[in-house]
């Protein structure tokens, strides 16, 4: 692959990438000898001094690009890392390396989740998720004849206990129903009936789309954790994971992920 330029004729620096499956990632930069002494991470919308980090940047050799190593202990914030030059310049994507993100599975600690990425406008970023603890979804499975949906996940850093529940919550509102949830240790299942998120939409403001937010409190008590599915290899499942839809009381009903990859069931009204 031939390193791109700018419209000024600017030879732009690109990095490959190569996942390692502790959750580190090496970046091999190319372009300009001067790209500086740094590899900058900057979070997007982040002010504090914790939004950056700075990977120091071997120099080239004979026939070798720059390499900085993002290592597995670096703690990233949730959210969206752009990657830049020492002097500003934004870093192009080059080969991606992501296989080993595929089914991951923690052994311990906070489930910490990084993948490179190429940005709308051509740049190299990190979506990073930090979670503890944490619910990743698993297969869905639909029943029309009934209106439902089942979810069928795995626990990281939780187990459930006694009373758990699976709560969908209208986003921007105060309504929530709850269902209960099957399962033993951290392996957790539930089915949801579309008929109640239908109605409660409707309920909420005739003629507008409607998200429910899909949450689990693993024991009665418990605080509830987001369900999410991050431990893989697609940054942003929104357009990618496209499941069937149910016409349910003048709505069509299908659950959906949102680009930071949480499970959501998305209620519109019908026509």
């Amino acid at each position: 692959m031939s390193t791109p330029t700018t419209a000024e004729g600017h030879l732009a620096p690109r990095a490959d990438c190569l996942a390692a499956g502790d959750g580190g990632i090496t970046f091999d930069v190319f372009g300009p000898s001067a790209v500086g002494a740094v590899l900058v991470l900057r979070r997007r919308g982040g002010k504090a001094p914790a939004d950056e980090l700075r990977l120091p940047l071997t120099p080239p050799g004979d026939g070798t690009p720059a390499r900085a190593v993002l290592p597995a202990t670096a703690e990233l914030a949730e959210g969206r890392w752009d990657a830049y030059t020492e002097t500003g310049e934004a870093v192009q994507p080059g080969l991606r390396d992501v296989r080993v993100l595929v089914d991951q599975a923690p052994a311990s600690g906070p489930v910490a989740v990084r993948v490179p990425y190429p940005t709308a406008d051509g740049r190299l970023a990190l979506r990073c998720w930090r979670r503890a603890p944490h619910a990743e979804a698993g297969d869905l499975a639909f029943a029309p004849e009934q209106g439902a949906m089942s979810v069928t996940g795995v626990l990281y850093g939780a187990e459930l206990g006694d009373g758990p529940v699976a709560q969908a919550r209208l986003r921007a509102g105060e309504r929530m129903h709850e269902v209960p949830v099957t399962g033993e240790g951290r392996a957790f299942g539930f089915t949801l009936p579309y008929g109640p998120l239908a109605e409660g939409a409707k309920d909420a403001g005739a003629g507008k789309e409607r998200l429910w937010e899909l949450w689990l409190r693993p024991a009665a008590g418990a605080a509830p954790m987001r369900i999410s599915r991050i431990l893989d290899d697609v940054w942003d499942k929104k357009s990618i994971f496209v499941y069937p839809k149910q016409r349910i009381a003048g709505h069509t009903v299908a659950p959906c992920y949102t680009g930071d990859n949480d499970l959501c069931v998305r209620v519109t009204p019908a026509g």
